[in-house]
């Protein structure tokens, strides 16, 4: 829903640079190669006594038709070595380990590819962190990396407070509001404009 809530184009590159276990670009890959939501998933009701196998063998090779391989470009990046690997794993099992590009670096080290493009994520907010963590430094380093290395590219964000949002320094829309592993979050989308900013402040 994230990804679809960001406007992505499936055509231009997109990146996650807090990525984490890689939830969006595994999505985003799998919306960009059009395979189809349970795909190569197994239902409860494939035990039932009347499931017609056969059927369902024949729908699964009619949507295998539409599946692509060509897709854009996708990265999912975190700092955290230990992220990376569950992520390379979980884009295994998912199907579309060949589809994402991991990058283990901070935000600050990102290198985008030619763009414009997306940066859609769900950066360290709430319950995730400590309270002693002060996350504020965090997003405006966000904030000034996307002004200095992503001009003209789109960025959607999950946050579950105004004033993280207002660290960044982008102009965020009103954004939607929703819900994100039990917490009040808002979906926030912003342009990034060009600004000559000093990266290594």
């Amino acid at each position: 829903a994230t990804v679809m809530a960001s406007g992505w184009d499936m055509i231009s590159p997109l990146i996650d640079q807090f990525c984490g276990s890689v939830t969006i670009p595994i999505e985003a890959a799998l919306l960009a190669g059009r395979v189809p939501a349970g795909y190569r998933r197994r239902f409860a009701f494939m035990d039932w006594p009347h499931f017609d196998s056969k059927f369902w063998d024949g729908l699964l090779a009619d949507a295998a038709k539409a599946i692509v391989s060509d897709i854009p470009t996708i990265i999912g990046s975190d700092r955290d070595a230990g992220a990376i690997r569950a992520a390379q794993a979980n884009a295994e099992r998912a199907g579309v380990a060949g589809c994402v590009e991991f990058s283990g670096r901070p935000i600050s080290a990102i290198d985008p590819p030619p763009g414009p493009g997306w940066v859609v994520t769900n950066p360290p907010y709430g319950v995730r962190v400590s309270k002693t963590n002060d996350l504020r430094n965090l997003y405006a380093q966000f904030g000034k990396v996307m002004r200095g290395k992503c001009p003209g590219w789109r960025v959607t964000m999950i946050c579950d407070r105004v004033q993280f949002i207002r660290n960044t320094g982008l102009d965020f829309d009103k954004g939607i509001p929703t819900m994100n592993g039990g917490l009040k979050v808002r979906l926030v989308r912003s342009l990034v404009k060009l600004r000559i900013e000093n990266l290594s402040e």
